[in-house]
């Protein structure tokens, strides 16, 4: 735990440096438009859309954002980057083809072997549904799918682009605590 905490402690400090980096006025705070560059600073490569939506979060009329907001954008980003490596970890720990798929037939059983018992009629739909190009392989971005994730590019299907809308409209509603009628 105390290492976890150093560890926390020295990636803040860090932070602060590539904040202050950007804090030309000595301010405490940086322009908006900065906060690409002072990210990439910090060892994030974040999209242009991505600190756009960023931006947007932040409610500042005077353009500019704190060490303590840059710092929870931070943070928020690197739990991002701690799902996607589970992803990819999880994702090579099944894939053992040279092509870097998983065969359905591998996955089937593990899955039929997990505690809990996963029903093989259970296991042949979600295959269905995660294989999209019926191959009999399960690639990345399918993993991905299949663990929860939304897809790396949605697809042009109105039938999955609805299933992606009600899977998105589901965990916003598990994660709403105000949300009375919802019922898990």
């Amino acid at each position: 735990m105390h290492k976890r905490l150093q560890n926390q402690e020295e990636e803040e400090r860090s932070y602060k440096e590539a904040f202050d980096s950007f804090d030309w006025t000595k301010s405490g705070t940086i322009p908006v438009k900065e906060l690409q560059y002072a990210m990439r600073r910090a060892g994030h490569n974040p999209t242009d859309i991505e600190v756009q939506d960023m931006i947007n979060k932040i409610e500042s009329d005077s353009g500019t954002l704190n060490f303590q907001e840059f710092l929870v954008l931070l943070q928020e980003k690197s739990r991002e980057l701690d799902i996607e490596i589970h992803f990819k970890d999880t994702f090579r720990a099944f894939s053992k083809d040279e092509d870097g798929c998983i065969p359905a037939d591998e996955l089937k059983f593990v899955m039929t072997n997990l505690p809990g018992k996963v029903e093989g009629k259970e296991i042949e739909e979600m295959i269905k549904i995660v294989d999209r190009n019926g191959d009999g392989r399960i690639s990345y971005s399918e993993f991905r799918v299949m663990m929860g994730a939304f897809p790396l590019i949605i697809p042009n299907d109105p039938i999955m682009k609805m299933k992606i809308e009600e899977k998105a409209l589901s965990i916003m509603r598990k994660h709403d605590p105000f949300n009375t009628d919802f019922n898990p």
